[in-house]
């Protein structure tokens, strides 16, 4: 159990895996010292259009006054508090009171927390937390998006075989690290958190007990009622664990789309082994894990704002000693490098990417990256607030406009440390920071006093047509009317794919349930409509295909 104002050695869960292609590991091999773009990189020239001054905000005096005697009580108290994480460092590290004076501190905004379990203490352990800093009382509401809208009265097996590494109870921890960590910046923003477990529907692989597909059903639940300014994610299972590989993988981009097609950025964090992945089946965070380099689903998503981990550069008193390092404590340190299933994104094609690399950005991972992505989303309710509404996915941005203008964005660069194993018992070279945007630390941190007004302006400048947003509201859009019908004689064939793996799939015409199929390895599904035997009616119909994460439609006629 993490203690909720003392570090510990022990990083929370996080993200498992196997192997990637030998073609990456060479990849990985030679990139060790520097990716594309670290040192001496370029993201390339920015002709993006002028920003655009952010909106104001109309303080509320009652907050203003308590957290400026939270500030002071950090201030004063700084030297016992200095080991805290997440704690005042954070706080010092990215100049978040400067935005509290300013009133800006999370106010109407909703911050959600994707877990696996519940925590009937959350309360309790929260309100600790707060009366240690001075700090108000967060409100809090869980909510079940998955299976009958309830936890199921026992833990699944295969979440119990994780044992510390992702059993129910293992979550308690994870559950109020994220907790502590979002409220830590954005006080005053209410925490939503969404429990989901594995396997409301079926018994699913290694993989998917680590990373339920449940949590992209939250996601879509989040996104189509519009419960959230910033959704984190302290989660993640490695590319090659998957049982069915690549399709299992992307049958769960519907879950990142609904998201980011709702306007609602989505922080995931990026593995506590380094340049390797915890294996699915291990019952140890970073005890069992790949022989080669690996990325994790979903910080892997180009739709995803993946977030790693440095670590505060500042001394007991509060004092700055220099940039950031990365985060790297022994056999732990923060997940890097290629993705082996998502292409680079054109919003990487500056920074000269081989695919989709991960992190983009850094904060405090001293209890794992599980730390690390809920401080960013806390970060991005600061900017939702500030904007009057969510920001959406920002990586367009993030790589377009705010990383090249560097600290004048109030990007902090990260310039030394590595996500390298060591030999135990074979080491395994990663990647280093460097200076500008590398694969280990991407565009490295931030000084949220500077980055949170620029961020609103570059977003509002860049709200076009090709946003992000637009652009995640037509993939989705396409995978809803993705399927294929052909005609021959009296039938009508159907052919559709992007499903979980041997999941079930609804089959209706017209509202009416005409089949369960269950989609095969490769997460397609095809069918003989016959109208005859089905008494359709001479003209149109609407065939729908429903499953956990996708729901497909088509129209077509019968003569």
């Amino acid at each position: 159990m993490l203690h909720p104002t003392r570090p510990t050695t022990r990083p929370t869960r996080l993200s498992p895996a196997v192997s990637v292609v030998a073609g990456l590991v060479a990849i990985a091999f030679v990139a060790s010292c520097s990716g594309p773009g670290a040192p001496g990189g370029s993201a390339g020239v920015n002709n993006s259009p002028p920003m655009q001054a952010p909106p104001q905000v109309q303080p509320n005096p009652d907050h203003v006054k308590t957290l400026t005697a939270v500030l002071d009580n950090m201030t004063k108290n700084y030297a016992q508090y200095a080991e805290s994480s997440p704690g005042p460092q954070d706080i010092v590290a990215y100049n978040i009171g400067d935005l509290w004076k300013k009133g800006i501190d999370g106010t109407g905004t909703t911050i959600a927390l994707v877990e696996g379990w519940d925590d009937p203490q959350i309360n309790d352990v929260i309100k600790k937390f707060d009366q240690e800093y001075g700090l108000p009382d967060p409100e809090i509401q869980t909510i079940y998006p998955s299976g009958n809208g309830h936890l199921p009265a026992q833990c699944p097996p295969g979440m119990v075989a994780l044992g510390s590494y992702g059993s129910c109870e293992a979550w308690h921890s994870e559950l109020e690290l994220d907790v502590e960590a979002a409220h830590l910046i954005a006080p005053y923003a209410k925490i939503l958190i969404t429990a989901t477990p594995a396997d409301s529907e079926i018994t699913d692989d290694a993989a998917s007990q680590v990373a339920p597909p449940e949590m992209m059903q939250a996601l879509e639940y989040i996104g189509k009622n519009h419960l959230a300014d910033a959704i984190s994610i302290s989660d993640g299972t490695g590319e090659s664990t998957y049982s069915y590989g690549k399709a299992e993988i992307i049958a769960q981009d519907p879950g990142l789309l609904s998201a980011a097609a709702a306007g609602i950025p989505v922080m995931v964090a990026t593995g506590d082994c380094g340049v390797v992945q915890n294996l699915a089946v291990a019952s140890a965070q970073c005890g069992n894990t790949t022989k080669t380099p690996d990325t994790a689903a979903w910080d892997d998503s180009p739709w995803v704002t993946a977030v790693g981990g440095s670590v505060p550069n500042v001394d007991t008193s509060g004092r700055r000693l220099g940039p950031d390092p990365l985060w790297n404590r022994g056999k732990f340190s923060e997940g890097a490098g290629y993705s082996a299933v998502y292409p680079r994104p054109a919003y990487q094609d500056r920074v000269g990417s081989l695919t989709r690399s991960v992190p983009d950005i850094t904060l405090d991972a001293q209890n794992g990256t599980s730390e690390a992505a809920p401080l960013f989303a806390g970060v991005l309710a600061l900017a939702a607030q500030l904007n009057h509404g969510s920001v959406g996915p920002i990586n367009k941005v993030l790589y377009e406009v705010m990383g090249p203008r560097a600290t004048s964005a109030g990007i902090a660069d990260v310039v030394t440390g590595n996500n390298s194993v060591p030999a135990e018992p074979v080491a395994i070279p990663g990647f280093a920071a460097g200076t500008g945007f590398d694969v280990a630390s991407g565009w490295g941190t931030i000084d949220a006093s500077r980055f949170v007004p620029e961020l609103v302006g570059a977003i509002r400048a860049h709200n076009g047509p090709d946003s992000l947003q637009h652009q995640a509201a037509d993939a989705l859009a396409r995978l809803q009317h993705s399927i294929a019908l052909t005609g021959n004689g009296g039938s009508t064939y159907l052919l559709a794919a992007g499903f979980l793996p041997q999941h079930p799939v609804e089959l209706d015409i017209d509202g009416n349930h005409v089949a369960t199929i269950t989609a095969n390895t490769l997460g397609s599904v095809s069918y003989a409509v016959d109208p005859a035997l089905l008494k359709l009616s001479r003209g149109a119909h609407t065939l729908t295909l429903k499953s956990m994460l996708l729901t497909a439609t088509t129209n077509f006629q019968t003569g």
